[in-house]
């Protein structure tokens, strides 16, 4: 399972659209709205790489209002 963080940049007047499509996503577990160069935050599970490809660039990229996306993937520590 990988567990990463989706950042996402709106196009203004946009928020409540893209977050309502982007709650009904089945891999994001949660969402949060954020002030500042970023917009949403997405946190989100999938089974493997090939599937956040899909996420990202099938399911998040072509939200209507969606500018940017920056994604962030966890790795377990090395300690």
């Amino acid at each position: 399972m990988i567990k990463a963080y989706i950042l996402l940049t709106i196009k203004p007047g946009m928020d409540r659209a893209v977050f309502q499509a982007v709650r009904e996503l089945r891999q994001v577990t949660n969402l949060e709205t954020l002030y500042g160069e970023y917009d949403l935050l997405a946190e989100i599970e999938v089974k493997n790489m090939d599937d956040l490809d899909t996420f990202v660039f099938d399911s998040t990229r072509t939200i209507q209002g969606v500018v940017k996306t920056t994604t962030l993937v966890t790795i377990k520590p090395t300690n």
